[in-house]
């Protein structure tokens, strides 16, 4: 890791890893709770390498389309996926699922990479923050909705 950026946020979830997985992983449903991410076109199968498109709004210039590569996807316990334009500015966007207490210890984080990874990073680290944990959040509000 290194002194590459790093955001990540943290909750508990009062639900299995496999629930929140299930919510995490339906990548088409996003719309119904994420509150900036859309993926379109999912594919069918999800595996390592698996490209995915989304569009991102925000509200900021971090606005439009994106296309993401599936790295890890090891159910129920961890997601990745990779991002951006490389030796640039990269995000290895992770997720684990832990079992805990009866439900699941969630923990979101993104590492950057690139030549440009610390002077775009750093400047919007509030709002980053903020962005990780408003989603952790609604996947939260989401899963322990769905009882």
């Amino acid at each position: 890791m290194g002194n590459n950026p790093v955001i990540t946020a943290v909750t508990d979830i009062d639900a299995p890893p496999e629930k929140v997985w299930r919510v995490l992983t339906d990548f088409a449903g996003y719309a119904e709770w994420h509150p900036a991410l859309r993926f379109v076109d999912v594919p069918a199968e999800i595996l390592p390498g698996t490209p995915l498109q989304a569009r991102l709004t925000l509200g900021t210039e971090n606005d439009g389309a994106y296309e993401f590569t599936v790295v890890d996807y090891e159910a129920p316990g961890r997601l990745a996926w990779t991002g951006g334009i490389p030796d640039v500015l990269t995000g290895l966007h992770s997720f684990v699922l832990e079992p805990h207490d009866g439900g699941t210890h969630f923990t979101e984080s993104e590492e950057f990479t690139g030549s440009a990874a610390v002077e775009t990073v750093e400047p919007a680290r509030a709002q980053m923050e903020e962005g990780s944990a408003s989603y952790v959040r609604a996947l939260k509000k989401r899963v322990e909705s769905d009882r």
